[in-house]
C-alpha cells in the first residue's frame, strides 16, 4: 500500500504543471522526469502524465523542464527546474505521507480490482448499455438495440424536440421491461418475446443513483440540482453531472469541476478536486466503493478507478482500469457498471460492463 493518498500526488503534480505553464508563459516546452523517491515506476509515469497535460503547447519548445521527484521524512516533493536561455526558475510542491490512522485504515479497505467485458461498439456515440442474462441493450440518440448471440433488433426513438448538442441518457431495466430516459424523453419497452418500445415527450426524473431521483435538465446535459432520496426526501443542492452514495456521504460531481462531498445529514464536508465528472456507486463483494473517472479532457485516455470514502477523504480501493480514450458515460446498476468510452485513434465508440472482485 503507497504511504500516501493518490488524490494527494495527482493534486500536487497538477498545482505544480499549472504553475509552470504560467512561469513559462504557456509556451512549448521540452520535459524530463527524474526519480530520486521510493516511489514506483508506475506511481512515477502517473506524475509525468499528470504534469505533461497541463503543458502540452504546438511548437517548437522554448524553455526546457526538469522535474525531479524527491522525498524526506514527512513528505515526496515534487521540483520544477524551469531553463529559459540564461534564466533558471524553480518551482516546488509536495504532499504528505500518510499518517499512521491513515494508513491503518487504507489497510483495512479490501482492494477492489474491476474487469472490463466488452459489450458493444460502434460509430455512433453510446448513451448507456446494460446486459441482463444473455441480452444487451444498448441506447444512443436514435434506437435502442438489443443483441442476443446472433440476433439484432432495433426500435427508433423519435425525436420530437432538437437534442442538446452533448445528448446523455440512460437505461434501467427490471425483468425483461426496462426505461430509458432521455432529455425530455422517456422510453418504455421490453425484449421479450421481442423488442418493444414506446416514447412520451414526458419531463420524468432520471434515477442518477440508486434510491434517488432528479430532474434532469432537457436543455442542458447535467441534472437541475434537486434530488429526492427513497427514503429521506428531497434536497436541493448545485446542479450535477453524476451523484453517488458510500461510506454515510453523498457525492456531487458539480458544475464547477469538483465533486463536493455533504455527510449523511446533509451538512457540506468539503470537496474533491482529483475526480472529473463521473463517478457512480457500485456494491462490491468488500462493500460499497464509489468508481470515478480522472479529471482528463476529451482528448486524452480515461480511466475508472475504485475510491473508498472516509469523512470526506477518498482513498483508492483498488487500481485504475485503463480505457483507450475518453469516458463518455458512466452508469451503475448496483453490482456492475457500463462504462463508454470514444476510441482516440478509430473514432469508435464502444461500451464495457464492469465487475468488480476483491483482491489484486
Amino acid at each position: 500500500m503507497a504511504p500516501y493518498l493518490a488524490a494527494d500526488m495527482t493534486a500536487s503534480a497538477r498545482n505544480l504543471a499549472r504553475a509552470t505553464a504560467a512561469a513559462i508563459g504557456h509556451e512549448p516546452a521540452a520535459i524530463t522526469v527524474r526519480n530520486v523517491s521510493s516511489l514506483a515506476a508506475q506511481e512515477i509515469a502517473e506524475i509525468g502524465r499528470v504534469f505533461e497535460a497541463e503543458l502540452k503547447f504546438a511548437g517548437q519548445p522554448n524553455a526546457e523542464v526538469q522535474l525531479t521527484v524527491s522525498e524526506n521524512l514527512t513528505q515526496f516533493v515534487l521540483v520544477a527546474e524551469i531553463h529559459r536561455g540564461a534564466d533558471r526558475q524553480v518551482l516546488l510542491e509536495s504532499w504528505p505521507r500518510t499518517t499512521a490512522a491513515t494508513a491503518d485504515a487504507a489497510k483495512n479497505a479490501a482492494w477492489v480490482t474491476l474487469d472490463k467485458k466488452l459489450l458493444w461498439e460502434q460509430e455512433e456515440p453510446i448513451l448507456d448499455a446494460l446486459q441482463s442474462g444473455d441480452t444487451t441493450l444498448v441506447l444512443d440518440a436514435s434506437r435502442v438495440l438489443m443483441v442476443r448471440g446472433a440476433e439484432r433488433q432495433s426500435a427508433p426513438i423519435p425525436e420530437t424536440h432538437p437534442w442538446p448538442r452533448d445528448l446523455r441518457g440512460h437505461l434501467s431495466a427490471s425483468s425483461a421491461a426496462f426505461t430509458a430516459w432521455l432529455p425530455g424523453t422517456v422510453c418504455q419497452g421490453s425484449w421479450q418475446p421481442e423488442l418493444s418500445l414506446m416514447c412520451h415527450d414526458r419531463q420524468d426524473a432520471w434515477a442518477p443513483t440508486q434510491g434517488a431521483t432528479a430532474a434532469f435538465a432537457p436543455d442542458r446535459n447535467l441534472f437541475a440540482g434537486h434530488i429526492d432520496l427513497q427514503p429521506g426526501g428531497g434536497h436541493d443542492v448545485a446542479p450535477f453531472y453524476s451523484a453517488a452514495s458510500a461510506g454515510g456521504a453523498w457525492l456531487f460531481a458539480a458544475e464547477d469541476g469538483r465533486v463536493h462531498v455533504y455527510t449523511n445529514t446533509w451538512q457540506a464536508a468539503g470537496a474533491i478536486d482529483q475526480w472529473g465528472s463521473d463517478l457512480v456507486e457500485m456494491d462490491t463483494p468488500c462493500g460499497a466503493r464509489i468508481l470515478a473517472t480522472r479529471a482528463s479532457s476529451m482528448a486524452e485516455a480515461d480511466a475508472v478507478q475504485p475510491y473508498e470514502i472516509s469523512g470526506s477523504a477518498a482513498n483508492a480501493a483498488g487500481p485504475a482500469l485503463e480505457f483507450s480514450g475518453p469516458i463518455t458515460a458512466l452508469w451503475s446498476s448496483g453490482n456492475a457498471a457500463t462504462a463508454v468510452t470514444r476510441d482516440l485513434q478509430t473514432g469508435r465508440y464502444a461500451a464495457y460492463g464492469l465487475a468488480p472482485h476483491c483482491g489484486s
